[in-house]
């Protein structure tokens, strides 16, 4: 069975308890092992001066004599107390007798054990000579300890911290003292504290999971709500946004961005419904008409010459309709690429020429060229051309008989504006950006027949946007509209001029 791999918060909640799991851990070895020691160092410390009383007693008065220092020695250690858990003093003197307050440690073997006594082989006289056997070997590690510091194992006491010092005594007389001081209560304090660093550990342990859980969860949570409303965008749901009320740095940065794309989103999914809409009904217009003309074309078994010029005419009209449309979008696609800009330094003066003399050919207009920088600019000649084309053939339908549109380019630092003016209506201040959408046309009235396809001003900003410039409409000194197209000095430099 395989195994759920955990989610964000059960891994920030996990990293939180080991990275808490490892301090503990850290503190436990420290705490033990410092007490430890401090208590190994107090025990030494306790037995050197137990070492150091002993020797002064030892020396103060009676016989110098090793029989003296005996007899001595043996007071001292008699009125040391005598179990398990007393310490072990053990006085020898050179010449002389050996002195313990725990006599079974230097109690010879009775001879009258092991012989095979009334119990035979096996019995408990074999018990109790093994028994003194031990006792005789404890003694031995006892007696034959080198000088300093050293732990011993006796039975009944276990570990014990033996001190060993050899002692000068008046009367050129010498002895060894044994000091020992069983490590039962130094080993049951470090357990107690281990039951409780375990306990307490533990406890810490739960708590701070659960703490990481819960502070998991609210950091999270800006993310799972995050994802709701990704996993409702891709279901088709582009309304919803990430509350940003209560949340703050990051997470609020995030939110913001977030709803942001979304409203981008949005718009693009809207944009592309009503192109989808504005194109399916701009084709649906000449189609229509084919399909009827061909049809009443086809009723009529034998037609004239003149129906069928008449026919073909029409369908010949609505098919370039059709065909240019096409010839929009696709440039329109290709203009709102980068990518696809050829790019050349151009003179823009002999370009806009071009344009307005491949134009002139109207008479009831007045189309010239104004003052044109002569500023050298890196842009696609085909493309920009065909804005320049666009903005003028917009002048000329929205102008008069009579009528003056002018082109021309200005020097701006960093960017070059190519203006187009014209004395017609102009265009109100609150249409002025929705005119460079898609089949967005000013005069609901108008037909699609003599209103053009409504992809010219589009394309124009797409033009404008590829090159990293852009596009705007404002008031002419001609009196109508004028069309400025604010191309950078430097492409994809993306410098806003200021209107």
């Amino acid at each position: 069975m395989r195994i759920p791999r955990p989610g964000l918060r059960g891994k920030l909640a996990l990293s939180i308890a080991l990275v808490l799991l490892a301090a503990l851990g850290i503190t436990y070895l420290a705490v033990y092992r410092g007490t430890g020691s401090e208590l190994e160092s107090r025990t030494e410390a306790d037995l050197q001066r137990e070492t150091e009383r002993i020797a002064l007693q030892l020396g103060g008065g009676g016989p110098d004599t090793p029989i003296g220092y005996t007899a001595r020695a043996e007071a001292i250690t008699a009125a040391e107390n005598f179990g398990p858990s007393a310490r072990v003093i053990s006085i020898s003197i050179d010449g002389g007798g050996t002195a313990t307050n725990q006599p079974d440690l230097i109690r010879p073997i009775p001879e009258d054990l092991g012989d095979g006594g009334p119990h035979g082989e096996g019995g408990e006289d074999d018990d109790s000579r093994h028994e003194h056997e031990e006792r005789l070997e404890e003694s031995e590690r006892i007696l034959r300890s080198e000088p300093g510091f050293s732990t011993v194992e006796i039975e009944d006491a276990g570990d014990v911290r033996l001190l060993t010092s050899r002692v000068e005594l008046p009367g050129g007389a010498a002895a060894t003292i044994r000091v020992g001081q069983p490590l039962a209560p130094v080993n049951t304090a470090l357990e107690g504290l281990s039951d409780i660093f375990w306990i307490v550990g533990i406890v810490t342990l739960l708590l701070g999971a659960l703490a990481g859980w819960l502070l998991a969860s609210s950091a999270t949570r800006p993310m799972r709500r995050m994802a709701a409303v990704a996993e409702g965008v891709d279901a088709g749901e582009l309304s919803t946004r990430m509350p940003v009320e209560g949340t703050r740095d990051e997470v609020r940065r995030l939110a913001e961005s977030f709803n942001g794309m979304l409203d981008r989103l949005e718009g693009a999914f809207e944009r592309q419904r009503a192109f989808v809409a504005d194109a399916s009904h701009d084709l649906r217009t000449p189609l229509t008409v084919v399909r009827g003309q061909i049809e009443v074309l086809a009723r009529n078994p034998d037609p004239n010459p003149e129906e069928v010029r008449r026919v073909a005419g029409l369908v010949s009209q609505a098919t370039a309709r059709m065909e240019a449309m096409v010839e929009d979008l696709l440039l329109l696609a290709r203009s709102e690429s980068s990518e696809s800009l050829r790019l050349a330094d151009e003179e823009l003066e002999p370009l806009l020429a071009g344009e307005v003399e491949g134009l002139a050919f109207d008479d009831d207009r007045q189309i010239r060229v104004g003052s044109v920088t002569g500023r050298i600019v890196k842009i696609d000649r085909d493309l920009v051309s065909r804005a320049v084309s666009n903005l003028i053939s917009n002048a000329v339908q929205h102008t008069s008989s009579g009528g003056v549109i002018e082109v021309s380019a200005v020097d701006r630092g960093h960017f070059v504006s190519i203006t187009v003016d014209d004395d017609g209506p102009g265009v109100p201040e609150a249409d002025r950006a929705r005119i460079f959408d898609r089949f967005a046309r000013l005069d609901k009235a108008r037909t699609s027949t003599d209103g053009g396809s409504g992809l010219g001003l589009a394309i124009v900003k797409a033009i404008a946007e590829a090159h990293g410039g852009g596009v705007r409409c404002v008031d002419s000194p001609l009196g109508g509209a004028r069309f400025v197209i604010d191309l950078p000095a430097t492409p994809g430099s993306g410098v806003t001029p200021s209107r």
